[in-house]
């Protein structure tokens, strides 16, 4: 297990990213928590070794005056935890382009302009890590939320191509897939008001069937454990699911024809 010293969390104020933020500063890590909001983390005997920055990171403008910022504190930054996201749902044929463009802008565009941000900081560390939080949404496609899978997708492939293009730089990007998750990312979740009629029943069962999934699924403390873990990791692979039961289910998933896969998704979520 690598020593870390120093981190940045986005989305540091709620869900994932919270706990992931509680566990680092027990471990005596230095984080600064990049998120819109501030939260309480009073109760945290670390308290000193956190720093938290206002930041909506698909403000390109607030961006970059928080890495200066950031740059003038820190030499160096141990591991970039890219973990800000936000879900959307509704059927493929009513979603409006400004919804799709949100939901890649904050999922996908801005997880890169901080990655590109974080570099220069990422490159003066030992053993340098970039952790985006993905899905397993992001290999199996789940339907009335196809932008969603489709954002955490780009995520994956941008984590297998960042692991050759750092490669010099000594930099290594994990992108962590967790399954459904006690998290207010359900009750947060946009969805799409102008679904047609003809697909109503079946959106309506594929959010309630996804709904009481994440409600009953991994608390967000276990998912930001496997963070960590993965972050520690002297050789870690590019790609991880979260558990055993997802593992398994991403691995037969690669095995198993894609007629099936398809028509097994269908009868869950269809």
């Amino acid at each position: 297990m690598l020593l870390l010293t120093r981190a940045i969390v986005t989305g540091g104020s709620s869900g994932i990213g919270a706990a992931l933020v509680n566990l680092l500063l027990k471990a005596g890590v230095e984080v600064i928590s990049l998120s819109r909001t501030e939260a309480d983390f009073s109760g945290q005997e670390q308290i000193e070794n956190l720093w938290q920055i206002p930041c909506d990171i698909s403000n390109e403008e607030q961006l970059a005056a928080v890495f200066r910022k950031i740059s003038e504190k820190w030499e160096y930054c141990d591991v970039l935890f890219s973990n800000a996201g936000f879900g959307i749902s509704g059927t493929v044929a009513s979603t409006k382009k400004s919804q799709m463009i949100k939901q890649f802008d904050v999922n996908c565009f801005s997880a890169v302009s901080v990655i590109q941000r974080c570099l220069p900081l990422l490159r003066k560390a030992q053993y340098p890590r970039i952790v985006i939080t993905s899905s397993v949404a992001g290999e199996i496609s789940i339907p009335y939320q196809a932008f969603y899978s489709a954002s955490k997708a780009s995520l994956n492939m941008l984590a297998l191509a960042l692991n050759t293009e750092l490669a010099a730089d000594g930099i290594k990007a994990i992108a962590v897939m967790p399954g459904d998750c006690r998290t207010a990312f359900t009750d947060n979740r946009e969805k799409n008001a102008e679904t047609p009629a003809c697909y109503e029943k079946s959106e309506a069962r594929s959010i309630s069937k996804m709904e009481a999934d994440e409600r009953s699924g991994y608390p967000a403390e276990y998912v930001a454990g496997q963070l960590f873990r993965y972050a520690g990791k002297r050789r870690p692979k590019a790609l991880y699911g979260v558990g055993f039961s997802y593992r398994f289910l991403l691995a037969a998933y690669k095995i198993f024809p894609i007629r099936l896969t398809g028509w097994i998704v269908s009868k869950m979520y269809g």
